[in-house]
């Protein structure tokens, strides 16, 4: 599974009682000894998945990133910074 670092959380303007929150794809660094929070795949819906084609500094992403944008409730408890795994965290054959 692919890591990611949430880079943006914010209140849903057009799905009230939801926020909008945005992470990017990271790389695994293998001496980076944090475990990554699990998310629920069944407690979000992923709303967008690009390659920024120049910056988007308003939600943290830098040209060239891959990034994610995903619907949540609002008691998802994730702050920007956290590095996160959608599933799991098994890979899958």
């Amino acid at each position: 599974m692919k890591r990611l670092m949430i880079t943006d959380i914010r209140k849903s303007c057009c799905d009230r009682g939801f926020d909008l929150v945005t992470a990017v794809f990271i790389r695994e660094d293998p001496k980076d000894c944090r475990v990554p929070l699990l998310l629920d795949e069944k407690s979000i819906l992923v709303l967008e998945s690009a390659t920024a084609p120049e910056e988007i500094a308003a939600i943290g992403v830098h040209s060239g990133n891959q990034y994610i944008r995903i619907r949540a409730k609002p008691d998802h408890g994730l702050t920007v910074g956290d590095q996160v795994q959608l599933g799991q965290g098994q890979e899958l054959d």
